[in-house]
């Protein structure tokens, strides 16, 4: 096309649509794209010196990528909520061997937790060791327990005593059984000839800013008759959502309106 072509086509174009720019003046127009913000770590690395390419500058923001990720799930697994899975059987029927859930670490941040309550806490063996283990909180600071073992007593006497009454709500509606070797006298919170609490006759008082914890299965349950009271200060949290096996997946412990 030769110039003068080129001259009378924009002229018609103009003519066409009166205001409106020319392909020509439309190119020069358009903005151009704005340019891709560098990572904050490449930006860090340019103010100290270091140059960055293309390549280093990509690279550089999935490492900044990654280490956020890893700081999140870090606090989150701190303050709020982590996994634990349970080994043993001595909390059937309410926690199978083998059973996972996540633990709301957060609530004892706002409140103290209650008898019944299922509990996760660290518990310091006599070899050193600090392990984590979930048991029912069955008594709190200033209160009495004595237990009534069913191997003793009929069905409608056997069970946990708290401040000498006998518990029946849904929480400890299971049979208890007396067990352990633990000498509550040795430290107070018993008396007399009854210190362990193996002894029906046994009554322990709780010391404040501690607990007295049991299995669900106290046939088969290491637990405070064995090892006397857990600190406040061990307190983890409380299981809340069971994750394993698929078919008992749901919320637990009352979270929900889910059963304790």
């Amino acid at each position: 096309m030769s110039a003068e072509d080129e001259e009378q086509k924009l002229n018609e174009e103009e003519r066409d649509n009166p205001g409106a720019p020319s392909e020509a003046q439309a190119e020069t127009l358009t903005p151009a794209p704005p340019a891709r913000k560098k990572p904050y770590l490449a930006r860090l690395l340019n103010r100290l010196g270091v140059q960055t390419g293309e390549t280093a500058e990509w690279a550089l923001d999935w490492l900044q990528v990654i280490v956020v990720a890893g700081l999140l799930a870090y606090l989150v697994m701190a303050f709020v909520v982590v996994r634990m899975r349970v080994p043993t059987g001595s909390m059937l029927p309410t926690i199978d061997p083998g059973d996972s859930f996540f633990v709301d670490k957060i609530s004892y941040y706002f409140r103290q937790p209650h008898p019944g309550d299922i509990v996760v806490f660290w518990h310091h063996e006599r070899t050193g060791r600090t392990v984590r283990y979930v048991k029912r909180l069955i008594a709190v600071g200033g209160e009495t327990v004595q237990i009534k073992g069913c191997e003793y007593f009929a069905e409608n006497e056997c069970g946990i005593y708290i401040n000498g009454k006998r518990r029946s709500d849904p929480a400890y509606n299971r049979p208890y059984y007396n067990s352990g070797g633990f000498n509550f006298c040795q430290i107070g919170a018993a008396s007399g000839e009854h210190c362990t609490l193996s002894d029906p006759e046994t009554v322990v008082t709780v010391p404040q800013g501690h607990y007295l914890l049991l299995g669900d299965n106290s046939r088969n349950s290491l637990d405070s008759r064995f090892w006397g009271f857990a600190s406040k200060k061990d307190f983890i949290g409380e299981p809340f959502l069971r994750v394993w096996p698929p078919s008992r997946f749901g919320f637990m412990n009352g979270y929900f309106g889910s059963r304790r």
